[in-house]
């Protein structure tokens, strides 16, 4: 007897799936590769801005500067579509399942890229340490309950890590999101720097670390990041976001 599996209901009507309770994460990064806007044709092997040809010049200044600390981020898709509406309510809406879905969305990618995948390490962005008691951060830490989701959902043993975390947030730091130009992007990045703390070094000695976060613009923040890490004897830092914000 022939069985038919159930078709997705297509990324954004998650809720409606058949897989949303227990989904393979191949079939929603499937799902997600088929509504999603891809990376464009050429883009910046470093921040992934989309550039004219193979030979053009990426006008992130971050990605030509000498003293860059991370080798490169990967970005799922760009931050279009659906894919920026689920991000926002996730992020902003407290719409907590996409944090399941976006794990799926992740490890589903991980399995196609070997570059970001081959890691020691893999952590969410840095944040304020969770309140005492607090048994997870799902309604806390976007880019940790993503992480932590994914580890939760991994059967291929990749080396996730959101708890006891790594690397913190000391304190508060002003938004990425609200500079307007290369100037304040880099005070605000020297202003994240400052604020870290790297609590477990011996976990980053020598390591290849893997930052996950949900939207990637120019690279600042990562960059900071990166910059602690390596302080902290990583011996190399890279990204990978959910999405891309289209810039530039």
């Amino acid at each position: 007897m022939n069985y038919q599996l159930p078709t997705p209901a297509g990324f954004g009507n998650c809720g409606k799936c058949a897989y949303f309770a227990s989904g393979p994460p191949q079939v929603c990064q499937q799902c997600a590769a088929a509504t999603l806007e891809p990376a464009a044709p050429f883009y910046c092997s470093v921040c992934g801005q989309r550039i004219a040809t193979t030979q053009a010049s990426c006008t992130n200044r971050l990605c030509s500067d000498p003293d860059r600390q991370f080798e490169f981020n990967h970005a799922i898709a760009m931050k279009t579509g659906q894919l920026d509406r689920a991000i926002k309510s996730h992020k902003y809406d407290q719409r907590w399942g996409w944090g399941i879905i976006f794990a799926r969305v992740l490890l589903g990618h991980l399995a196609r890229d070997p570059a970001t995948a081959d890691a020691d390490l893999i952590i969410p962005m840095p944040a304020l340490p969770l309140p005492a008691g607090t048994p997870s951060r799902r309604e806390i830490d976007h880019s940790g309950w993503v992480v932590e989701s994914a580890a939760a959902q991994d059967d291929v043993g990749y080396p996730f890590r959101a708890d006891p975390p790594v690397i913190v947030k000391t304190r508060t730091t002003a938004r990425m999101a609200s500079t307007t130009g290369y100037g304040e992007r880099l005070a605000v990045s020297n202003d994240i720097y400052d604020a870290l703390q790297v609590l477990d070094p011996d976990a980053v000695t020598g390591a290849t670390v893997v930052v996950v976060d949900d939207v990637f613009t120019t690279g600042n923040t990562l960059n900071a990041v990166a910059r602690r890490l390596r302080e902290a004897g990583a011996d190399t830092v890279r990204g990978i976001t959910l999405a891309r914000q289209p810039w530039g």
